[in-house]
């Protein structure tokens, strides 16, 4: 059991436009930051802590913020409690704790003159190759392709599903000649679609090159009978979220799992997911839930770490906030993410201390 010196923040992040997704339509991105440090007997001149983000998104996570927040509160205030990686968690809550702790070991590492980006053999992380984003259409499409391909992005990302299914065939289709053969082109429509709407999308956009299509049916236990009928690759995002035993998914047809660690459980069951993933020849992408900066640099970290293989991360959202919760703030190079020499840590100037205290927890952790 170690002691733990902890302090509880809550954020506000207002986007440059408003967030329509899920149903839900945003104008800020409100969280909360936890930090955490050892209680111990030596005295260091570094200071040492870690840092976890809990910011459920609405639509997308079962817990709203307030249910999060009083969660965290009272794990932190038992006397009792489950480890951080228990499933009676909520899922952001989780992912909050875990990134806490696995950031403050690469703090104490630090501290101990060991480089957070080194690997076991001494070799230094350097980037990953990141998927720009958009979900415009017609001429703003048109022309966040072509910035987003000037830009280097080797893998381009459009959200479908949000107009009518001809419009859509005809983004897909305006994008595809703009792009170079190079460009790899993905859809996520997020089971948008009944199913003669995704036939007819999927028979479509056919002869476009895509390397998956996120989702396109409500009815996800017709994913395969759907590749079955117009071959589109296909990539499964949300059958995920509440599917602890990942055997009983289908496969036809299924070329990637989109993993959010942020909703499917942190490190270890992300890990548990990319296991299965090899074993069944998939490819794996790690995806955001449009957390801030903090959370984008752990999850390219995460794949970094994880991912033998290194497909384009889903991480392209940092650009739709006004600032950044880091300083230097999250930004992509040439289509990647450059790893920082220094492990980001949050700015004081935007968080807003709600609660602090000690703790008593029982945890491994291991980077």
């Amino acid at each position: 059991m170690n002691s733990y010196r902890w302090e509880l923040f809550r954020y506000s992040l207002p986007l440059k436009e408003p967030l329509r997704m899920l149903g839900q339509v945003l104008n800020e991105r409100v969280g909360l930051i936890l930090r955490l440090s050892e209680i111990s007997r030596g005295s260091s001149a570094v200071e040492i802590f870690g840092e976890g983000e809990i910011t459920p998104l609405p639509g997308l996570h079962p817990e709203s913020l307030s249910q999060a927040e009083s969660q965290i509160r009272e794990y932190l205030s038992a006397n009792l409690k489950p480890t951080p990686h228990s499933e009676t968690l909520f899922p952001s809550v989780r992912f909050g704790l875990d990134m806490a702790f696995r950031t403050l070991v690469q703090s104490q590492q630090e501290a101990l003159g060991r480089n957070y980006l080194s690997a076991e053999n001494g070799n230094f992380i350097k980037q990953i190759p990141v998927n720009g984003l958009t979900s415009a259409a017609g001429k703003k499409l048109e022309l966040e392709c072509e910035q987003l391909q000037n830009a280097g992005f080797k893998t381009i990302k459009i959200k479908v599903g949000r107009q009518t299914v001809q419009e859509d065939i005809e983004r897909v289709r305006s994008a595809r000649k703009i792009l170079t053969e190079e460009i790899s082109l993905r859809l996520d429509a997020n089971r948008a679609w009944e199913w003669e709407e995704a036939l007819e999308f999927a028979r479509a956009v056919k002869d476009c090159r895509i390397e998956y299509c996120e989702e396109p049916l409500r009815d996800f236990q017709r994913l395969e009978e759907l590749h079955l009928q117009t071959e589109i690759p296909l990539a499964l995002d949300e059958t995920l979220w509440n599917n602890p035993n990942p055997h009983s998914l289908a496969k036809k047809g299924i070329r990637t799992l989109i993993l959010k660690p942020g909703i499917i459980g942190a490190w270890e069951n992300t890990k548990l997911w990319i296991a299965y993933a090899q074993q069944n020849e998939l490819d794996v992408v790690l995806s955001s839930s449009f957390e801030s900066g903090l959370s984008l640099h752990w999850l390219a970290f995460t794949s970094a770490k994880l991912l033998s293989k290194q497909p384009a991360a889903g991480l392209d959202t940092a650009k739709c906030f006004a600032h950044d919760l880091i300083d230097p703030p999250f930004t992509l190079t040439n289509g990647n993410y450059v790893f920082p020499v220094t492990r980001p840590t949050t700015d004081q100037k935007y968080l807003h201390k709600i609660a602090e205290g000690n703790s008593t927890i029982a945890t491994e952790t291991d980077v």
